[in-house]
């Protein structure tokens, strides 16, 4: 059974095999991809896929690079997504994504402008974030870290950083990198976790039919106001393309 994040990436992925060019691999890459560990399913799936992930934290980084031994075309970088990811071509890349990444990074003019150089016009930028650190604290220690974020980035620690991210904020971000914002949609209850350990190993299409109904209802969660909305869908995911010229809109 695939949980509702691995449901999310394999949406994310299907979309930028739909818009890669006829005649070569789709070119995906991966900001604070930690262990990876969706990829070898996700290839068994998707398999004519170039995959590249970045992560700074050397556990997960090693994990990474065991996940992906014999995956073929999938590599891993050792870094902070803030600089030039070496060996890597600007404006090469179908998709460029994270996943609660977000919320902890300091400099995020920086990070999505990173991601923002590796994308090819006509490509997909979607970063997907998670407010239930800020909404559903679940520790004292992370409701002061979350108060820290919010209110004094410049004490934390870049890997204790953690804070309320809104969404005007990064579609802002976007388009200062050259990305023109084209969706957002919602996902994950807060119960979903609790839902998935229920059905885990037992064979229901549940959690299949649960990202099915996020995905056809996302103009109904959008008129629900943003604050109870965001209540009841914590993980945010912002959609754009990169353009060349004027950015409008599309679809």
């Amino acid at each position: 059974m695939k949980s509702l994040k691995e449901q999310f990436i394999g949406h994310v992925v299907g979309e930028a095999i739909k818009r890669a060019p006829a005649g070569r691999p789709p070119r995906i890459m991966d900001l604070g991809c930690g262990t990876a560990s969706y990829v070898p399913p996700l290839v068994e799936q998707c398999p004519n896929f170039e995959y590249v992930g970045v992560e700074p934290i050397e556990d997960s980084y090693t994990r990474a690079k065991e996940n992906l031994a014999g995956v073929p075309n999938a590599k891993v970088h050792f870094q902070l997504a803030y600089d030039s990811v070496p060996e890597e071509k600007e404006n090469s890349f179908d998709l460029v994504f994270s996943l609660s990444v977000l919320e902890h990074v300091k400099d995020l003019q920086s990070f999505i402008s990173l991601s923002a150089k590796y994308v090819r016009r006509g490509g997909l930028m979607v970063h997907r974030y998670d407010l239930g650190h800020a909404l559903h604290t679940h520790s004292l220690k992370e409701h002061f870290h979350v108060f820290m974020g919010n209110n004094f980035p410049q004490l934390l620690p870049e890997r204790q950083f953690v804070r309320y991210v809104g969404v005007p904020e990064v579609e802002e971000k976007f388009r200062k990198a050259g990305v023109t914002p084209t969706d957002v949609t919602y996902h994950q209850m807060p119960s979903h976790k609790e839902l998935e350990k229920h059905f885990n190993d037992s064979g229901t299409t549940a959690v299949d039919e649960l990202f099915a109904w996020e995905i056809k209802h996302q103009k109904d969660f959008k008129k629900i106001t943003e604050k109870d909305r965001e209540l009841l869908f914590p993980a945010v995911a912002v959609w754009g393309e990169k353009w060349d010229g004027p950015h409008f809109a599309r679809g």
